[in-house]
């Protein structure tokens, strides 16, 4: 039997949890609405480890764990009576999860690490830091010339600028990062459709939307066709599937409606405008954090859940995928970016202590 040593990455969000080891060999997303179920986080992240290595046991390999590394964004929930509070509730929750089984190191957006003892006096480093490990570890992999990185994910759009090889921003926190384009709160999921579209034009009659939690992106990239079927997950406006069928109804409702009373073509109106208000929001920030530059880039790195959109963002702009910066790595592992972010970033850091 072979021993598989690792170091394991955590990317805990508000609403997911993704984790990599830091080779990207094996990566594990689940489902976990912070606002509602952040007590359970210490058991669902014991859990997320304990699949990691029975995993390992399948294929005939020990789990040896020499540490894990975590970022978060999942802070920020609702639940939670300020960031701070947020941060260190995280930080408890995995360290009971881990327990004194391995040692934990939580990422900070100055690049350095700390233990969960360390989160309360670090809380403002700590908190939403995994878009700066996602950067990080992009530089190291094109550390010349200037590139943008655009992570689109399921709640939010990192847009971030690396020069020579370095994070090159100044916006640190989620306050300056939205009013520097760099952060955008639109994702291809989760998203509700009434905070982008006021009205539709409906065979050229104006059409307000019902200004209710109705339908989200998800829905609107189900029915464009950039992304699959996913019938397991629930994690939708009205709880319902993730099909097409169940997403028609859901999009209806946004102008009062059931799906049986509209037309094939104003379904796919509401979709196409629904979808180029997504665009057309993402290209303003876009193009609002390029004009910061002082050339254009000489590529944009893709990574996240909608590669697509990034490719039409990108215009001329060559597109390069994180697949194709680290050979042999899983295109779908750049949906987890973040979580093999700060896991290969600690490895490196562990094999360079002395």
């Amino acid at each position: 039997m072979t021993t598989d040593q690792r170091v394991l990455g955590l990317d805990i969000g508000g609403a997911n949890i993704k984790l990599a080891s830091d080779d990207g060999s094996y990566v594990q997303t689940k489902p976990f609405p912070m606002w509602s179920r952040h007590q359970e986080l210490a058991t669902v992240v014991e859990g997320m480890i304990g699949e990691y290595i029975a995993h390992c046991k399948s294929k005939h390999a020990y789990a040896v764990i020499d540490a894990i590394a975590v970022t978060m964004t999942g802070e920020l929930a609702d639940c939670f009576s300020s960031k701070q509070s947020g941060v260190i509730a995280i930080c408890t929750a995995v360290q009971t999860a881990a327990g004194d089984r391995f040692p934990i190191y939580f990422y900070g957006t100055d690049g350095s690490w700390r233990t969960a003892t360390q989160a309360s006096q670090n809380w403002h480093t700590l908190a939403a830091s995994n878009w700066h490990a996602m950067a990080n570890l992009c530089g190291q992999l094109v550390p010349d010339n200037t590139h943008l990185l655009i992570d689109i994910g399921s709640t939010s759009t990192d847009i971030i600028p690396l020069v020579d090889g370095e994070v090159a921003t100044d916006s640190l926190d989620d306050l300056t990062r939205l009013q520097s384009g760099q952060l955008v709160y639109c994702g291809v999921e989760r998203t509700p459709i009434c905070s982008l579209v006021s009205e539709f034009n409906l065979d050229n009659t104006h059409t307000p939307v019902a200004r209710e939690l109705f339908a989200t992106t998800l829905d609107v990239f189900l029915l464009s066709g950039d992304v699959a079927e996913q019938p397991h997950n629930t994690s939708t406006a009205d709880g319902k599937p993730a099909t097409r069928q169940d997403a028609q109804r859901r999009m209806a409702r946004m102008i009062c409606q059931c799906p049986e009373l509209l037309t094939d073509l104003e379904l796919q109106q509401l979709v196409q405008q629904s979808r180029q208000a997504v665009f057309d929001l993402l290209t303003v920030a876009t193009q609002k954090v390029l004009a910061e530059l002082n050339s254009q880039p000489d590529s944009i790195i893709a990574v996240g859940q909608a590669t697509f959109l990034i490719t039409e963002l990108a215009g001329d702009i060559p597109v390069i995928h994180l697949s194709d910066l680290w050979p042999g790595i899983n295109q779908q592992v750049s949906r987890v970016g973040p979580a093999l972010a700060v896991a290969a970033l600690l490895q490196q850091e562990l094999a360079t202590s002395p």
